[in-house]
């Protein structure tokens, strides 16, 4: 565990990952009433052959006594299901409808659960008693009747019924036409439930004898959805195979497959394939790549093309071209470059005058571009925007902590006649929460979830989250529907002022209403634990592959967090925490730069899941990561910008030289990626850690000249590495560039700072310098006045994700007040050095690494204070 790090309440993260998805209308309907992983964390391709993992479930289950019990009582729910089938049926105009059936008889919604949990000889007897009930049988051998049955079923709580409800009709001798599984297969694909679609296509293949182009389109896109990118290029066989031939449609599938999984080969022999069939390249085709081309960085020819083609697309693709270059910019902060593009959106004022003047906040997003600026590009065409325009801008302006141009765009979106939907009020809640509105946010998730009033739950979510509602709402939320983007919004928040208690209360709500959570749910949890809880790898697989059964269902996203975790804590290892680590990497103490023995974390081969994964013998964690990185080399997912850029942190720990970090940065720009500001304050970090300054500064001027802008990360790599040198000066003047750029500090880069004069014993300007920029990232607590550096420095350490924003630039005022204060830092500090001179500096340096070596630094600040 690391320093600091609580003990896990385990049991407590137990419940909360039981109460996930659970189903108790489900489980009174078919299986016992114990606790179970809702369907929604399985894989999909475990999801589409439900049966078959019952069955090995339930052979498993004999092998212990507990667990033979449990087998019993769903067999004995079985059998005595099936004798009263007959009679339900039979009974079933004088019963009451059940919900989760539509317009079909709840005895046939009991038919088709029996068949999907039964055993062969239990299906059996299911078929025989249908057909001894003709008003049940109609429902099966008619295929019009069927097929809007299966229709039903897909936009049930389990959509897998829809593949079941053809395979009886199939048995009872009902022939279907490829048309009919079409329809079902829209049907599933408006409910996103794409893992049932590639085995719902195999089972038209087989009844028809035959599949469709547009059915193997469905497969293809499944397969995208699902990230089973292995698969694509099997689709393409099987269209060769069944002698159908390829359409546009399918090559674009194709394409934007594997751009989605930064592939950038495999998309440029797609190309080829799709000119070869005798559909050359047009502006759809560039449309398309555009909306893809995210994952793999800014491309400015990408853009140019896609923008050129947009007049000769539908309204619909262009509306999606300019989002997705909109998106890009406003991903790498380039306002200007965004702006450029905004302002081909066609929005009116209230009076029907276009919004696109002088003084708009739209197009002119933090003072970025006006529109009677000249760019080069004429503008004779409008674009009309839809809820995402909106969704995305809202988004930005979100994180730069500008509420009141978020409220501005909501009339904006009025004026544009655009409905809101659940994705605006996600946005919204996460745009309440970043500027301290908790209020509004809560509110707004409360009128979603009661739209006729307060009850018991809405008392409970302000006793929860210590507010009252409010009855004014930004937007009106009636007839928008309650989605898993909204409680993913509110489970961020409510955990970080609840914790688990939170999360629990998230996760019944969300069963209550029918609600299955999505990978992101898992990944904010996991988040969560790892931030907060502190839990250690080993923890975090086991809770990843209790949430997702068997790490069915597992992205790269949620393997971020994973190594994320596992090189913190190699660099915990590696160079300790606190001041202590910069005194410990000082150029006047040998220290010899070098991992633990028996303690390695990481291999530099374990980053890349396409070629499997080879780690040492001594890697403590193989065991857990190994099915993990296994899974994902399984189903063909390559490494994205963010698994690189955690590559290049390894390997500037464990190799100062960087020799293989260039050659992986290397290789990365040859698949076509672009680096972002993480990759170079990898390199940079690299360099500073070994002393080569000149290189970490070259290092920052090519991020600049890449179109990067200088982030705060970067500045802080520069002042912690010039600290390390033992030269404050050097790091102040770091400091003040970083000012001078209208960069915020943060906490961080202040604690950087201090320490840099700390570790050449100049304490009072330590001292100083806490005291003077605290309010510059959150309050300065009054109890800390008379404080000593040793309590300043831990406070000012603690909580550092609670400060004041640091997206919003410097005004020039705050520019002024910050350089006159660096004015008195280094007054300050020329002071100190010509009163004690630098043999005294010295004298005290060597003195205070001592008491580092035995005490840690707490113990040197208490001895020279």
């Amino acid at each position: 565990m690391l320093r600091g790090a609580g003990r896990i309440r385990r049991q407590h993260i137990k419940e909360v990952v039981l109460n996930i998805g659970k189903h108790p209308e489900l489980s009174q309907t078919i299986l016992p009433s114990y606790s179970y992983i809702h369907s929604s964390c399985l894989s999909h391709a475990a999801l589409s052959h439900a049966p078959a993992v019952d069955s090995y479930s339930l052979r498993r289950a004999t092998k212990s006594s507990s667990s033979a019990r449990v087998c019993n009582r769903l067999s004995s729910t079985r059998l005595s299901l099936i004798p009263s089938i007959h009679s339900v049926l039979d009974a079933h105009t004088s019963r009451g409808l059940r919900a989760d059936c539509g317009p079909f008889p709840s005895g046939v919604l009991d038919v088709v659960n029996a068949f999907m949990c039964g055993t062969i000889k239990e299906r059996k007897y299911v078929l025989q008693k249908i057909k001894d009930c003709p008003s049940t049988c109609r429902y099966f051998t008619h295929r019009e009747c069927a097929t809007r049955l299966a229709q039903a079923m897909a936009s049930t709580m389990q959509p897998s019924r829809a593949n079941v409800v053809m395979t009886i009709a199939h048995k009872l001798g009902c022939r279907f036409k490829p048309s009919h599984f079409e329809c079902v297969v829209y049907e599933l694909s408006l409910r996103e439930c794409w893992s049932y679609i590639p085995s719902l296509v195999s089972v038209a293949r087989h009844q028809c004898g035959r599949a469709t182009a547009r059915l193997l389109n469905w497969k293809m896109r499944a397969f995208i959805e699902c990230r089973r990118f292995c698969q694509l290029d099997r689709v393409i066989t099987e269209f060769s195979r069944e002698g159908i031939k390829p359409i546009r449609r399918t090559f674009h599938l194709l394409v934007s497959g594997h751009l989605r999984n930064r592939d950038l080969d495999s998309a440029k022999r797609g190309i080829e394939m799709m000119e070869n069939a005798g559909f050359p390249a047009d502006s759809s085709t560039y449309a398309l790549i555009a909306t893809v081309y995210r994952s793999l960085g800014l491309d400015p020819q990408v853009h140019t093309r896609a923008f050129d083609s947009v007049r000769d697309v539908d309204a619909r693709m262009a509306t999606h071209v300019l989002n997705s270059i909109t998106q890009h910019f406003l991903d790498v902060g380039d306002e200007t470059g965004a702006a450029q593009y905004i302002r081909f959106f066609s929005l009116t004022d209230a009076d029907g005058s276009d919004i696109a003047t002088p003084g708009n906040d739209i197009t002119r997003i933090a003072g970025a571009l006006s529109p009677h600026q000249r760019t080069g590009r004429a503008s004779p065409f409008r674009i009309n925007p839809d809820i995402v325009t909106f969704t995305i801008l809202i988004d930005y302006l979100a994180n730069q902590r500008r509420l009141c141009q978020v409220h501005k765009l909501l009339l904006r979106m009025t004026e544009a006649k655009v409905k809101p939907d659940s994705g605006v009020v996600a946005a919204l809640i996460r745009a309440y929460f970043l500027n301290n509105r908790d209020d509004l946010a809560a509110s707004l998730f409360a009128a979603m979830l009661y739209p006729c009033g307060a009850d018991r739950t809405s008392q409970h979510l302000c006793g929860i989250m210590g507010m009252k509602l409010v009855s004014e709402l930004p937007i009106d939320v009636n007839h928008i529907p309650l989605t898993v983007h909204i409680f993913n919004a509110m489970l961020k928040r409510i955990m970080e002022l609840r914790g688990l208690t939170g999360a629990k209360f998230i996760f019944r709500t969300m069963r209550s209403r029918n609600i299955k959570p999505s990978a992101t749910t898992i990944e904010i949890f996991l988040n969560y634990l790892d931030r907060t809880e502190n839990a250690t790898p080993r923890q975090l697989i086991r809770f990843l592959r209790g949430m997702s059964t068997a790490i069915y269902g597992l992205t790269l996203r949620h393997f971020h967090v994973i190594l994320r975790n596992i090189l913190r804590r190699e660099k915990y290892l590696t160079l300790g925490s606190g001041w202590n680590a910069a005194s410990k990497l000082s150029p006047s103490r040998e220290y010899i730069y070098a991992l633990p023995q028996g303690r390695v974390l990481l291999s530099s081969a374990n980053f890349d899941p396409s070629n499997g994964l080879k780690l040492p013998g001594q890697f403590r964690y193989d065991t857990w990561l190994r099915p993990i990185v296994l899974f994902l080399a399984n189903r063909g997912i390559n490494n994205d910008r963010a698994t690189i850029a955690m590559h290049l942190r390894h390997e500037s720990m464990v190799d100062p030289t960087l020799s293989t970090a260039k050659d992986v940065l290397r290789h990365m720009i040859e698949k076509g990626m672009y680096p972002n500001q993480y990759h170079y304050a990898a390199l940079m970090d690299g360099y500073a850690k070994g002393g080569n300054m000149g290189e970490a500064e070259r290092t920052m001027q090519s991020a600049r000249e890449a179109g990067l802008r200088s982030e705060v990360v970067m500045y802080t790599i520069l002042i912690t590495g010039y600290g390390r040198q033992g030269k404050p000066q050097l790091a102040m003047r770091a400091f003040h560039r970083m000012v001078s750029a209208g960069i915020r500090p943060d906490i961080p880069a202040i604690d950087a700072l201090a320490r840099a004069y700390f570790t050449v014993g100049a304490y009072k300007v330590a001292r100083r310098i806490l005291l003077q920029l605290w309010t510059q990232v959150k309050p300065f607590p009054n109890e800390m006045q008379g404080a000593t550096l040793k309590q300043l420095a831990t406070a000012f350490r603690a909580n550092p994700r609670n400060g004041i924003s640091q997206q919003r630039s410097l005004t020039k005022q705050q520019q002024k007040l910050l350089n006159w204060k660096i004015r008195g830092f280094q007054q300050e500090w020329k002071q100190a050095v010509v009163l004690h001179g630098p043999r005294i500096l010295a004298r005290r340096l060597n003195r205070c690494r001592a008491w580092l070596l035995k005490h840690s630094w707490d113990g040197a600040v208490k001895h020279y204070m």
